[in-house]
């Protein structure tokens, strides 16, 4: 890999897309300065987001698998309804029901272990052959938005609605405006009592957030902003103030989602130190993500064993404060975050779980 420093090393953007496409190499100043740093391209943060072609593309099959079965349920345009809630024979809600709306396939710098690489990062004249909208095209129409629009109010089970991607906040300020003024309009009307905001921006150029953003968020009622952050030297300064920003300026509630990677953070020691600045912070350590089982990021996986003697050796350590989050299978063709029991305290039968359907799956690797 190339040493980096601003002078010698250059983002290869296009260069080392992914072989179905998707996850250029975007990085910027404020992120090349923080990889060299801490350790370049080996370190914890380089490894995050300079591309590696040759593991990257070494399980490459034909066709991005979506692991997460999001195109099948996608109901709008980017809406996936995929936990549904339930009305009583009256009418009346009986369960409530939590959608996913992906509004872009770009972010500030990609994650070399995204999910969503099957269609984020793709370039603005480029499509992928899958179900989702945001392969398609990067940004959704005003019409496309009405219709979404349209059917969160002819769905009044849905209580609860997350904005993702891509990351919602590096989209243009009037398109953003357009997207949050609708679902504000939606609560005022009664709907859609919890939203939340997926973000990585904070982290990977909080440069980018400009008072405008805390404005906008700051008209949603009981606003929730996840942030991702893997690592505890990703809270710079920067991070941190754009963080105490929206707390104070859009009255969010902020929670942590993190991913378990192999030579970036799956050490105790290393969430220890996460969840303990997080909180101190005021923070909310939520989740902690085993890796998505997608090509790309194969080599990111830790296995499983070794994951739940992590969290045994870490739970112990963590006050009440610092040990809110779970860590989480999110099920491969299936349904449903599932939790890993914390190690050592019990006796536990790990070679499967069931997901939300009652669906067994094999957990070992």
């Amino acid at each position: 890999m190339p040493s980096i420093n601003q002078s010698s090393f250059s983002p290869r953007g296009l260069k080392v897309i992914l072989p179905h496409g998707g996850l250029p190499e975007i990085i910027s100043p404020y992120l090349l300065e923080l990889i060299k740093k801490t350790g370049g391209p080996n370190g914890p943060i380089g490894k995050q987001f300079i591309s590696q072609p040759h593991l990257e593309s070494q399980h490459y099959q034909k066709g991005a698998k979506d692991p997460l079965i999001e195109d099948q349920y996608e109901v709008a345009p980017g809406l996936i309804y995929k936990y549904k809630g339930k009305l009583d024979q009256s009418g009346q809600v009986q369960q409530s029901g939590r959608v996913l709306w992906t509004i872009t396939r770009f972010c500030a710098a990609y994650c070399r272990f995204c999910t969503r690489g099957r269609e984020i990062g793709l370039p603005s004249n480029q499509s992928f052959s899958s179900g989702a909208t945001i392969a398609k095209q990067p940004f959704l129409t005003n019409r496309q938005l009405n219709q979404v629009f349209r059917f969160l109010k002819e769905k009044k089970e849905i209580n609860e609605l997350i904005i993702s991607g891509g990351d919602p906040l590096t989209t243009p300020k009037d398109y953003l405006t357009t997207i949050i003024n609708g679902l504000v309009k939606l609560q005022q009307q009664g709907f859609l009592k919890i939203i939340r905001l997926g973000t990585r921006l904070p982290i990977s150029n909080p440069l980018m957030i400009k008072n405008w953003h805390y404005q906008l968020l700051a008209t949603i009622s009981n606003l929730y902003l996840m942030v991702h952050i893997n690592h505890p030297l990703e809270l710079t300064k920067e991070a941190l103030i754009v963080l105490n920003n929206f707390k104070r300026k859009s009255q969010a509630t902020i929670m942590s989602q993190s991913v378990l990677l192999k030579g970036v953070n799956d050490s105790s020691q290393t969430l220890y130190q996460l969840f303990v600045k997080l909180t101190e912070e005021g923070i909310q350590p939520y989740y902690v993500f085993q890796n998505d089982p997608v090509y790309w990021a194969h080599h990111f996986t830790v296995p499983i064993k070794k994951t739940i003697k992590i969290w045994g050796q870490l739970r112990p350590q963590l006050s009440g404060t610092a040990a809110t989050a779970r860590l989480v299978i999110d099920t491969p063709f299936g349904h449903g975050k599932i939790p890993l029991p914390e190690g050592n305290a019990w006796q536990v039968d790990y070679r499967y779980f069931t997901d939300f359907h009652n669906k067994k799956h094999s957990l070992l690797q």
